[in-house]
Order: structure tokens, then C-alpha cells, then sequence
């Protein structure tokens, strides 16, 4: 099912349930906004693999996309996952071992996918260490928009979206990852509270280059119910 927004939306743009042919523009975007060039030695092809491993990294346990667009042009992607619901797709474990493949084939790939999985388990460790597991059950895998949706409130509309669907599947709270490369600014904006922060920058031991890997790393939450708006 198709939506055409109003005002709160932007004028002409449609939101509509992700579908597998959307990958691509979502992997485009994701290069575009957050290229690992330094990661891949400036070599573009191998920073669009690494992004197409990180969107298949956050569409793999997502239970709702959607996505938004006008006149057939990509406008940005809101990903959640809700457990006890099922997953969106079933092939991503075969997709993502293909372009493991690829990656691990030349020298420069293996080390930017092996600094990829550790920035992935020491999110996995911020969890543990905070406990959000046991406080929120849902999480924003993936918010992505692109520069072209800017003052189409395209934004803010994918977000009232997905706390639509949290609170339509009862969430009482939900947790998101973030830093320092991404405007977080819009999650203090909606009331989100930060429930943990790590520098980067204090721990040379692991493994991870201090010049190429995010300052910070955040761990935001809220309820649904409460972060939903815009805040003025």
C-alpha cells in the first residue's frame, strides 16, 4: 500500500513498504552519505561493497522498512525491528556471504570488513554494558535520508512512522546506535535520552584505527508515545 503524504510529509512524496529491488538505492545513499573511503584505500567500488554489508547488516534482523520517495527518486528509508515479529527478508545471510566473498578477496577489503565487524561487536558490547536490552526490546535499525528530502519534512515523517508502529506493536521502549558522524542533534530534538557514550578515542587497544573510526559512539532510547514529534 502506497501513501501520498500532506504537509507533515512534503507535498508529493509517497511512502511505501521496502521491497527487495530498494536495496540499491539504499546502498547508493548510504555510500553517498557515509563513503569508507579511508577504510578502502579511496577505492569507491570497495566502499559501495562495504555499504551494501552494512545496509544488509541492518536490514538482516528488521521486521518493517519503508521508504520514501518522489517522482520515482530515492528520499530516505526507516528501518525497525519489533522481536517476535517476522524478519523482511529471508535471503540476506546468502546475500551478505556473497559480498563477504568479494570483500575478502583483496587485502584492502579484508582489513575494511574486519574494522567493520569490530565496530559491530563493540556495539554489542555498549548494549551489554548499558543493559538496553533488557529496558527496550525494539530498536531503529536504519534512518536515512538524503539530502535531496531536505525541507520535504521527509525526516521527521519516517520518524513519526516508525513510533507509529512501535506503539501499535506495544513497545514500552526502544533503543537506537549512533555517532558522531551522524546529526544527533535530531535525536535530542525528539527527546531521546543518551543511555550510553563511548570515545573512541580512549581505547587505542582495540584494534581500530583512531583516525578512520567514528570520535563517539551513542546508544539513544525513548518511548514511542513521547519522542513521536517533532520538537520545535
Amino acid at each position: 500500500m502506497h501513501n501520498i503524504a500532506n504537509g507533515d510529509g512534503g507535498i508529493g512524496v509517497v511512502y511505501s513498504p521496502m521491497i527487495w529491488s530498494d536495496v540499491e538505492a539504499i546502498t547508493r545513499q548510504f555510500d553517498e552519505t557515509w563513503g569508507h573511503y579511508g577504510l578502502t584505500g579511496n577505492d569507491s567500488k570497495l566502499s559501495m561493497l562495504l555499504s551494501y554489508h552494512f545496509v544488509l547488516h541492518y536490514i538482516a534482523p528488521s521486521t518493517r522498512g519503508e521508504i520514501a520517495h518522489k517522482n520515482g527518486e530515492f528520499m530516505g528509508v526507516a528501518l525497525s525491528r519489533v522481536p517476535g515479529q517476522p524478519v523482511m527478508f529471508g535471503n540476506v545471510a546468502q546475500e551478505m556471504a556473497k559480498i563477504d566473498e568479494r570483500l575478502n578477496s583483496t587485502p584492502a577489503g579484508h582489513n575494511a570488513l574486519a574494522d567493520t565487524e569490530l565496530g559491530f561487536e563493540i556495539e554489542r558490547r555498549m548494549e551489554r554494558q548499558s543493559g538496553i536490552n533488557a529496558k527496550a526490546p525494539a530498536e531503529v535499525e536504519l534512518f536515512l535520508v538524503s539530502s535531496a528530502s531536505r525541507g520535504h519534512g521527509v525526516g521527521g515523517a519516517l520518524w513519526s512512522r516508525t513510533m507509529d508502529y512501535f506503539e501499535r506493536s506495544q513497545v514500552p521502549m526502544f533503543y537506537l546506535h549512533t555517532d558522531s558522524d551522524c546529526d544527533v542533534s535530531f535525536y535530542d530534538r525528539h527527546g531521546l535520552k543518551r543511555v550510553a557514550e563511548r570515545d573512541e578515542q580512549r581505547h587505542p587497544d582495540d584494534g581500530r584505527d583512531p583516525q578512520l573510526a567514528p570520535t563517539k559512539m551513542f546508544i539513544y532510547a525513548g518511548v514511542p508515545a513521547k519522542v513521536k514529534q517533532v520538537v520545535a
